[in-house]
C-alpha cells in the first residue's frame, strides 16, 4: 500500500528536490538508528511527505548532517532531521507491520516485513496505543469486508483512512489535530481507492480481491480519488504551513496523481 504520496519531482525547483531528498535521507538515517538494516529496508516517501508536515506544522528546528549510506557509498550527502522525524520513522515500522499483515493474507508475501517489524511491534503498542489500536482495528474491519466479498470501494477505503487519520496525528493534544486527522483521513482513503486501480487487473489475473474489477472505468474511479483528495487537500489548506508549503502541495496536488496518471486502462 506503500508509495503513492510521493512528489512530482519533474515539477520541483533544484532547491525543494535537495530539501526533499534531505528530509527523505534524514528519515532513513533515523529508521537505520532505531531499526537498523530492516527501518532502512522500509523506508518510504510516504513518511517522508508527514516528517515534512509535521516539521512544518510544528515549526521543529532542523539538525544537518552529511554521511555516506549504501545507496551512496562514495559521496556523502545532506540529511536533515528534526523532533518529527522519530515519530514519522516509529510510524513507518508499524505501519510496515500491519501492511504486512494484510499482504500475507492476501498474497502470502508478508513474512520477511512482519519478520523485520515484529521485534519493535510491542514497544511501538505501548508507546503509540492510539495509533496501534487504530490500525489493528481498521485492518481488522478491511480484512472482514474483504473476505466478505464487499465490492463497495468507497465504503472500503474509510477503513485505510482511519487508519492514516490516527497516524497523522502526532500529539492528540494538539490544537491542529482535527485537521491532521482529516488530512490523514482523506490520504489514506486515496492511498487504498489508488492501490486498487493500480493492482485490479494483476489481482485478477491470481484471483486476489480487488473492489474494483479488472475493466473498471478510470472515470469511475478518478471520481472517488478526487473526492478523497478534495478532502485531504481542504484539511491542509487550513494549517498554518510555510517553510515546506510549495513541497508539501507538490505532492499533495501533483504527485499523488502520477500512478493513475500512468495507468489509464491499462492496470498491472
Amino acid at each position: 500500500m506503500f508509495g503513492y504520496v510521493t512528489a512530482d519531482i519533474a515539477n520541483m525547483s533544484k532547491e525543494e528536490k535537495a530539501c526533499y531528498k534531505a528530509h527523505y535521507c534524514g528519515l532513513c538515517h533515523v529508521l537505520k538508528e532505531r531499526y537498523g538494516t530492516a527501518g532502512t529496508s522500509l523506508l518510504s516517501y510516504d513518511m517522508t511527505f508527514l516528517e515534512m508536515l509535521l516539521s512544518d506544522l510544528n515549526d521543529a528546528e532542523e539538525h544537518r548532517g552529511t554521511e555516506r549510506c549504501a545507496t551512496s557509498p562514495i559521496k556523502e550527502h545532506l540529511y536533515i532531521t528534526t523532533s518529527c522525524t522519530g515519530y514519522a520513522a516509529d510510524m513507518q515500522m508499524l505501519l510496515a507491520y500491519f501492511s504486512a499483515i494484510d499482504d500475507e493474507a492476501d498474497e502470502g508475501k508478508g513474512k520477511a516485513v512482519l519478520r523485520k517489524a515484529e521485534p519493535y511491534i510491542g514497544r511501538l503498542r505501548d508507546e503509540y496505543p492510539r495509533q496501534a489500536s487504530a490500525a489493528e482495528r481498521g485492518l481488522k474491519l478491511l480484512m472482514e469486508d474483504e473476505k466478505a466479498g464487499t465490492h463497495d470501494a468507497e465504503l472500503l477505503s474509510r477503513h485505510s483512512g482511519t487508519i492514516i487519520g490516527e497516524i497523522f496525528v502526532m500529539d492528540d493534544s494538539s490544537f491542529f489535530r482535527d485537521d491532521m486527522r482529516a488530512l490523514g483521513y482523506g490520504l489514506g482513503r486515496f492511498i487504498y481507492l489508488m492501490d486498487a486501480w493500480c493492482d485490479r487487473k494483476k489481482d485478477a489475473r491470481k484471483g486476489l480481491f480487488n473492489p474494483l474489477g479488472p475493466d473498471a472505468c478510470w472515470d469511475d474511479a478518478k471520481e472517488m480519488l478526487l473526492s478523497a483528495a478534495a478532502d485531504a487537500s481542504a484539511a491542509f489548506e487550513r494549517l498554518p504551513l510555510d517553510e515546506h508549503i510549495s513541497i508539501l502541495r507538490n505532492v499533495l496536488y501533483s504527485g499523488i496523481w502520477l500512478h493513475g496518471e500512468h495507468r489509464k486502462g491499462k492496470g498491472k
